[in-house]
């Protein structure tokens, strides 16, 4: 299958993150293909979004069902991707870093993260 740019970014995600998810690589690649060419047509005429066409009550009953069962490996790729977007919106890690937390406590916030990441750099 001959794929362009964008689809084979997505497939490469797919490839990537589907197995550590226990989901198998082609059932999941062949339902995103399906629901949006593998995120060539988003739009939605029912509010669905993305490669995987998920409406909102998909999305909320995925989080809730990751809190009940305490699963790490949603609430860290979810994690990860509330970073991406703080990122993304306020442009660096400093002030994505400050709008991670709470108003109250940033500058110790904000120092403790500066601390862990040196740290974290050092060791690698």
């Amino acid at each position: 299958m001959i794929l362009n740019k964008k689809q084979s970014d997505n497939k490469f995600l797919i490839d990537l993150y589907a197995p550590s998810l226990g989901v198998d690589v082609s059932w999941a690649l062949a339902i995103a293909m399906t629901e949006s060419s593998l995120g060539i047509d988003q739009k939605s005429s029912t509010g669905c979004r993305g490669v995987f066409q998920m409406s909102l009550i998909a999305m909320k009953d995925l989080l809730q069902e990751m809190e009940k069962n305490n699963d790490d490996l949603v609430d860290i790729l979810c994690g990860l991707l509330f970073l991406r977007l703080l990122l993304k919106r306020w442009k660096t890690v400093e002030d994505a870093t400050l709008h991670y937390c709470d108003p109250a406590d940033s500058h110790f916030y904000l120092d403790r993260v500066k601390h862990y990441m040196k740290e974290f750099k050092e060791d690698l």
